[in-house]
């Protein structure tokens, strides 16, 4: 969902109640009201119509979707479904010279206006409920929260099942489990093993020869090598930077801008994406991972400037048509959702309902990021030394050309007095669109950095009441939140501030942020977090269900030098993580959401893991790593990872949408997960999948078979990576029989008799000799482009199993 102007309920905060959608509003049209609508009453309407006024005029209230309905002295301010008899919009189109709102010719825009009929039209969803709203001060029992008490290492539970206990972490779950009576589950098989770990760590499924090799392997850290080999591989980056690109709302574009002044592109956002996966990969120490991303520009980097790509997180936001508060509203928000899990945002307009965050916190934190500002594009720093290749000196000439045009077309209008000319701005915008596209997409683009720099003279910041820039309070010092830093913390004075915030960040005395960290990785391994909230670690949040291990976990993390892939490690190769995920009716009553991890959770895939398995069991993904963005949608369509494809956050192809893709608008430290026909409907039609099965029958291994059952069992070991059973070996052979290709009649009638020499061989009778015995006598040729092999292949990848990790 896009952020408001004031971002106040993007996480269940709101300005005087509580977030209860309305259970007949859907998502989006809940979206829609957060967009657009409550910005308008919050900017416009609240002075005089809300709980803040001194006298509620006109006896209406606009704060919540009850006493819109009820109205005030005059009637209901909106009549649900019908703008035309809602006095809400007779008042703000300014028909009736009595009735005009807001006052005193302070009218909406035409695109206000609109929006609040189409918002009327769509019923008035809204989802501010009228309810008691406990209005919290921050005292003791907020401040004792469990997330902002000091992380303690937990001792080490004794249990009674010891020989299940593996690594620590085992010893957590399994002290849970017997207190409440019950077992963990068996160990999964090899096969399940191997294929959960791969998909785990790289997000495609391993390979014939990696099964084999396992399968083969009988020593005692057999998957010890699988989970080293798995993280020494580069995909491993690919894999767990997507992760972390939702955090950081990561988008190849601006979101709304000015469009008469700046091209809607990022043209070097991708600097960033390289910069997570490559951080991923050489395992950066977490604490270093987040300094660089506040604050590289403050570092001593030495000679290798690359980790400059890094200020990305804080500056490819949405820009909000360029209101500059916005803008750091959605910095603020990105860094203390991303490495805090706290809403800080909320405390923009007033106090924080629930955590003891208050307004001056959050402009203490304002003010630290009004003190940035970012470099003009043209001015970003390189991140590799221009050489004067061919591919480059192309890129000069077009660039220098464009400017030039550019700087002419400003001078011609400054000149003529042509500024208003429609035809010029449209000239001056395609201009600049041409330019943006170049610097993105030419082989010889220099590599640049999207940076922030100190301003000469930072400042600090006034608290704006009501969140209103024009209507200031107390001026408040740049510091860190209260909360953590406690009451006596530093003011920072170090330039803008951000990487004295950084370092307040990653502090180990900060109860936050390696919970906020581990609770992440372990939401992706087992499809939940200790805490269901990733993003939210404050009051609102549900407890953790194991917090003595959650707790261990982040002082281990912090002893092994914040490393991430020695916490995948400890995790990976405990008996927890290599459960089956088999049921037990008695436990799914007692703990039917396996809070406990009595069994392993079944998994759905993300769209880029079911996308890129999908090319890459088919032979055609490419591994190449890094680079520009590429557009996945356009035909003929790329095989190159989807972490590498072009995000439009104004724009995302539908097919992200139907598969929940993250939305790159606002920090995602979870996806919503859906099941809607639009994900079978892909798998049905889409011609990647379609063609991704005749490559998968087109393959050498399967074409040199010439056997139906084994050919089967290949196709089982290459999609699911296990063997079929027999029921599915004769299913698939009736699917086949039943499924002839089109072929000629030849080919047509060698195959009616292969069928009755299967009748025959099962029925006892004489068995057929000659030329027709063996399909190895059809030419595979004919088999190939449209047979029923690849109709067969391509069902199996539509059946659940592709889809889902056990």
């Amino acid at each position: 969902m896009k952020k408001s102007l004031f971002a106040v309920v993007v996480l269940g905060c709101s300005l005087t109640g509580t977030f209860l959608p309305a259970a007949e509003s859907s998502k989006a049209d809940l979206e829609f009201f957060e967009n657009k609508i409550r910005p308008i009453f919050a900017n416009n309407c609240y002075k005089c119509h809300s709980h803040e006024s001194t006298k509620l005029k006109g006896g209406l209230s606009v704060e919540y979707r009850d006493t819109l309905l009820k109205g005030g002295d005059t009637g209901p301010a909106i009549v649900s479904g019908d703008p035309e008899k809602s006095l809400l919009i007779k008042a703000v189109r300014y028909t009736d010279p009595d009735l005009q709102m807001p006052p005193k010719g302070e009218k909406l825009s035409d695109e206000q206006i609109a929006d609040l009929v189409n918002w009327v039209k769509m019923g008035a969803p809204d989802p501010r409920v009228l309810t008691a709203v406990a209005a919290k001060t921050y005292g003791e029992s907020d401040r004792n929260h469990w997330s902002f008490k000091a992380v303690k290492k937990s001792t080490v539970p004794e249990v009674t099942g010891k020989d299940w206990v593996k690594t620590p972490v085992d010893a957590f779950i399994a002290a849970k489990l017997e207190e409440n009576g019950m077992k963990p589950s068996p160990v999964a098989d090899k096969r399940t093993l191997i294929r959960r770990a791969t998909f785990d760590l790289i997000g495609l499924p391993p390979t014939l020869k990696e099964v084999d090799t396992f399968l083969a392997d009988n020593s005692p850290d057999a998957f010890a090598k699988v989970v080293d080999r798995l993280l020494a591989s580069p995909q491993y980056g690919e894999r767990w930077g997507r992760y972390w690109l939702d955090v950081a709302r990561y988008s190849d574009t601006k979101g709304d801008v000015k469009v008469n002044k700046e091209d809607f592109r990022y043209p070097y956002a991708w600097t960033y994406r390289d910069y997570v996966i490559r951080s991923f990969n050489e395992d950066k120490p977490y604490n270093r991972f987040v300094l660089e991303q506040i604050a590289a520009d403050k570092m001593d980097l030495g000679t290798n400037r690359s980790s400059l790509a890094a200020l990305g997180f804080l500056t490819l936001g949405e820009r909000f048509n360029g209101n500059i508060n916005d803008i750091i509203n959605d910095r603020i928000d990105v860094v203390t959702k991303g490495t805090l899990g706290l809403t800080v945002t909320c405390a923009r307009c007033h106090d924080h309902k629930f955590d003891p965050i208050p307004q001056k916190d959050y402009y203490s934190l304002h003010g630290i990021f009004a003190s940035s500002v970012e470099p003009s594009e043209d001015q970003q720093p390189l991140l590799s030394k221009i050489n004067f290749t061919p591919d480059y000196n192309d890129f000069a000439k077009q660039y220098n050309t464009l400017n030039q045009e550019l700087a002419g077309l400003e001078a011609s209008k400054k000149g003529k007095g042509k500024k208003n000319n429609k035809d010029v701005k449209k000239e001056e915008i395609q201009l600049r669109r041409e330019i943006s596209q170049l610097e993105m997409t030419h082989p010889g683009a220099p590599v640049r950095a999207m940076t922030l720099v100190d301003k000469a003279r930072p400042s600090d910041s006034h608290v704006f009441i009501r969140g209103e820039a024009e209507n200031q309070g107390d001026l408040v010092p740049r510091r860190f939140l209260e909360i953590i830093g406690g009451p006596n913390r530093p003011v920072f004075k170090n330039g803008s501030g951000r990487l004295e915030l950084a370092f307040s960040i990653i502090t180990t005395n900060n109860p936050l942020t390696a919970r906020v960290l581990v609770n992440r990785v372990w939401l992706h391994h087992f499809g939940e977090g200790f805490v269901t909230t990733p993003d939210d670690f404050g009051n609102q949040s549900a407890p953790p269900s194991n917090p003595e291990l959650l707790d261990y976990l982040a002082v281990r993390f912090m002893e092994d030098g914040w490393s991430i892939k020695k916490l995948h490690r400890l995790i990976m190769l405990s008996s927890v993580y290599q459960q089956s995920s088999d049921n037990n009716p008695r436990y799914a009553i007692k703990d039917p959401n396996n809070h406990l991890l009595w069994r392993a959770n079944i998994r759905r895939l993300e769209f880029e893991a079911v996308r890129d398995s999908l090319l890459y069991i088919g032979g055609k993904l490419d591994l190449t790593m890094g680079g520009r963005p590429v557009n996945l949608g356009a035909a003929p369509y790329s095989v190159r990872r989807t972490v590498y494809g072009y995000v439009d956050r104004r724009n995302l192809p539908e097919v992200y949408n139907q598969f929940d893709f993250a939305n790159p608008d606002i920090e995602t430290g979870k996806r919503y997960e859906t099941i809607v026909p639009q994900q079978a409907l892909f798998m049905m039609n889409s011609p990647l999948v379609v063609e991704q099965a005749r490559n998968v029958v087109n393959l050498p291994d399967f074409l040199n078979l010439r056997d139906d059952e084994k050919r089967i069992k290949l196709l089982y070991n290459i999609v699911y990576q296990r063997d079929p059973s027999a029921i599915e070996i004769k299913l698939g052979l009736r699917f086949l029989d039943d499924s002839p290709p089109a072929e000629t009649p030849d080919v047509a009638a060698l195959r009616e008799d292969v069928k009755e020499q299967r009748k025959q061989k099962g029925g006892g009778g004489k068995k057929k000799t000659g030329p027709a015995m063996s399909l190895a006598n059809i030419p595979p040729s004919q088999l190939r482009p449209v047979g029923s092999w690849a109709k067969y292949a391509h069902a199996l990848l539509q059946a659940n199993e592709a889809m889902f990790i056990n």
